[in-house]
């Protein structure tokens, strides 16, 4: 299943990040949070691709808008950009 954005389309991976984040705009996940919220605790796996759906995802929002959304705290996570 995959969620339109204009004509690039999300994977239902990517779009439960963006809800997650987006959700609780300004509150750090780190990527074990991420992942342990979207495939579940103790399921085996690399946390890691936690980034490259991040970064798959910055990559399709980029087509549309210069603003990042989602922005990386160093050393501790991830965050959706609160409105300023």
């Amino acid at each position: 299943m995959q969620y339109l954005i204009f004509k690039h389309a999300l994977t239902k991976s990517e779009f439960d990040i963006v809800e997650l984040l987006s959700t609780y705009p300004g509150q750090v996940f780190d990527r074990e949070m991420i992942y342990e919220r979207l495939w579940g605790f103790g399921r085996d796996g690399d946390n890691k691709i936690v980034t490259e759906l991040i970064r798959r995802i910055r990559n399709k929002l980029k087509n549309y808008t210069e603003k990042d959304y989602i922005e990386t705290v160093w050393g501790c996570g991830y965050k959706w950009a609160s409105r300023k």
